[in-house]
């Protein structure tokens, strides 16, 4: 009985039209204080996951669990020897598609630009290209077609469209690297043609026409704007190849939690000159600058706390000096001191709680917003997607409501038990 009269009290104490102007003003700044930092820290939250789970998710779908490559970009012979081997010796590889892959250069009628040209055949490459096709299909009408598949970003910035015709130029490491450095900030072709050292590596370059028979927006610029994919025999003919070379393999593996074994599983088994490198090794200070913008998180949360913790214990400190009356009524009428202690603990509950539970409802009503209007942009260059993205995870509200209800209980502690040990008749000559 008296659990539910301590309930009853604490309600009314909390609400503040039973209670003084400045003790109401207390509460609910109280109130607000705890609303306002679990609301940011669920906004910190969601948006950290967002970026990881994104990262980690356009990682996998856009590229190989696994890249091998020649040490020092070697070309690796007996290609299908090597990709039947990986799959025959290591149980964890789903899938293998040996690719050729070099820099070179890509020309329209109106623009010039450096490029990463890739050979593949569609009908074995493990990346998620094809899901993202915006126009025609991840596919070549033959494999030594003069076809090429491009991002959106690029065929907008060389003026294309499907059945567009595309010049590449296939040159050695010197020229490309030149060439990609004149082109980081693509000019008509009459204000950024190479340099006379640059047009001489050109006139040794292997030069082909190919016509656009696809294209693919992913929202990520390093795909979208860097990558044209090319059948793979045309590619062998393009870098001047032996028939069964390739630049790498891309390896997809069952379970990702173990594609570190598998790494090294490869390294064992091809030895120099095969380097083969996971996903997370390949994009390292991607998931690095994720994991250094989380440790501030614990820093973010104990300063929220400790400014809800002091908003509450002076709010609960005045509510004990204004119902010092009510106190020696409600002992002398024979509740006792730890059921006093109670009506204060609970009203520290309650203003944590509801201002936890505000804050995350906010938070979540923003976060939705975010999610499907995508209202706050992203530089897609820098960061790898065009919106920021937002994780709605349980764990998150469910771990900060509960710090809040925790932290709120234990800064009640204080101010309770001062109001619970007050001698009755001091509570009741009190005015």
């Amino acid at each position: 009985m008296l659990d539910f009269t301590s309930l009853y009290i604490a309600r009314r104490y909390v609400r503040s039209g039973s209670s003084g102007k400045l003790l109401a003003f207390a509460t609910w700044f109280a109130f607000g204080s705890v609303a306002l930092g679990s609301m940011a820290l669920i906004l910190a939250l969601a948006i950290l996951g967002g970026f990881e789970r994104e990262l980690s998710e356009n990682a996998v779908k856009f590229t190989a669990h696994i890249e091998v490559t020649g040490f020092n970009k070697r070309t690796l012979a007996q290609a299908e020897i090597v990709r039947r081997l990986m799959k025959e010796r290591i149980p964890n590889i789903r899938a293998v598609s040996a690719f050729v892959q070099a820099e070179g250069l890509a020309r329209s009628k109106t623009f010039i630009d450096g490029v990463m040209i890739k050979g593949i055949v569609p009908e074995t490459d493990v990346a998620g290209v094809r899901a993202n096709m915006i126009a025609g299909a991840f596919a070549f009408s033959t494999p030594e077609a003069r076809e090429v598949i491009i991002g959106a970003k690029m065929a907008r910035k060389l003026g294309l469209s499907m059945g567009g015709t595309l010049t590449i130029y296939s040159t050695d490491n010197a020229a490309a690297s030149h060439i990609l450095q004149q082109s980081q900030n693509p000019a008509p072709i009459h204000d950024s043609l190479p340099t006379s050292a640059a047009e001489t590596m050109l006139s040794q370059a292997v030069v082909e026409q190919f016509v656009v028979v696809g294209v693919f927006e992913t929202g990520m610029s390093e795909y979208d704007d860097v990558y044209v994919y090319v059948p793979f025999r045309r590619a062998v003919q393009l870098f001047r190849l032996p028939v069964d070379a390739a630049s790498g393999f891309d390896v997809v593996v069952h379970d990702i939690r173990r594609v570190q074994e598998s790494s090294a599983a490869i390294d064992s088994l091809f030895g120099y000159p095969f380097f083969p490198m996971t996903l997370y090794e390949k994009y390292n200070d991607i998931f690095a600058w994720i994991d250094l913008q989380k440790q501030p998180v614990p820093l973010v949360l104990g300063l929220i706390t400790i400014v809800a913790v002091f908003n509450i214990i002076a709010t609960l400190l005045m509510a004990v000096v204004q119902k010092m009356s009510s106190i020696g009524v409600l002992r002398a009428m024979g509740m006792e001191a730890k059921h006093i202690t109670r009506v204060f603990l609970l009203q520290g509950v309650f203003i944590g709680g509801a201002g936890s539970i505000a804050g995350c409802s906010i938070a979540l009503i923003l976060c939705a917003l975010q999610a499907k209007f995508h209202l706050i942009r992203l530089q897609g260059s820098i960061y790898f997607m065009s919106y920021l993205p937002i994780e709605f995870a349980w764990q998150h509200y469910a771990l900060v409501i509960g710090l809040s209800l925790a932290m709120s209980l234990l800064a009640a502690w204080i101010p309770a038990r001062i109001g619970g040990k007050i001698p009755l008749l001091r509570a009741l000559r009190f005015q």
